[in-house]
């Protein structure tokens, strides 16, 4: 067993880097009575920090400390002035197994893990109607947390494939397609309505290695 542990250890090696992109999030609801609402994906930003430890050539564990956007839009058929444009900001941990395939300087990889989020803050902006006036407005504001209607915190699985490129001795440069997909509600479910609604995310991102 020694024996078959000594080039795990030997090879054992530290990498840390930053990432950035943008992605895509699909705003998943069971519309139930709401029948005239559209929901329609949105794109956002991520940024974050990652630090992984290769335990061999191929094979290693990442974890990210990442904010992230999960926007969406939200239209009415019946009212076509309603336009409502919602900016949510994650603080998210991935943790996920790397795997890798290739030759020295360019290599495939793929990750697949779970992570866990904070719903940090909420924004929208867009135009409505006044039910007075009858006519349209536009508007911004800051979206209100409620405890009994709002779930802040997020869980779910992570995967993603890519390529990375070696171009020094210690620096690597990776580009990444990710998806996430949450199975915690942001809304709490009464009793009578199960208004259960879900962030599908795929995300596009590049990042930047010191590899010790």
């Amino acid at each position: 067993m020694l024996a078959l542990m000594l080039p795990v250890v030997a090879f054992g090696q530290w990498r840390v880097g930053v990432n950035g992109g943008a992605d895509l999030n699909h705003y998943i609801i069971d519309k139930q009575y709401q029948t005239d609402y559209q929901f329609k994906d949105r794109w956002g930003a991520t940024v974050g920090i990652m630090g992984q430890y290769d335990f061999a050539d191929w094979a290693g564990i990442r974890v990210e400390l990442d904010w992230m956007q999960k926007n969406y839009r939200q239209t009415r058929e019946n009212l076509k002035v309603c336009d409502y444009k919602y900016v949510n900001n994650y603080l998210q941990l991935p943790v996920m197994g790397s795997f890798s395939f290739g030759g020295q300087k360019v290599r495939g990889f793929f990750n697949a893990g779970i992570y866990g989020g904070y719903w940090l803050n909420s924004n929208r902006k867009g135009f409505d109607n006044n039910t007075f006036s009858g006519k349209a407005y536009e508007f911004t504001e800051k979206v209100e947390f409620y405890d009994e209607r709002d779930q802040r915190w997020d869980f779910g699985f992570v995967g993603g494939a890519g390529v990375e490129y070696r171009f020094a001795r210690h620096w690597a440069a990776q580009v990444e397609l990710r998806y996430y997909y949450s199975t915690v509600s942001t809304v709490k479910a009464k009793d009578i309505v199960k208004d259960y609604r879900y962030n599908s995310t795929l995300g596009l991102q590049a990042g930047l290695w010191y590899c010790f």
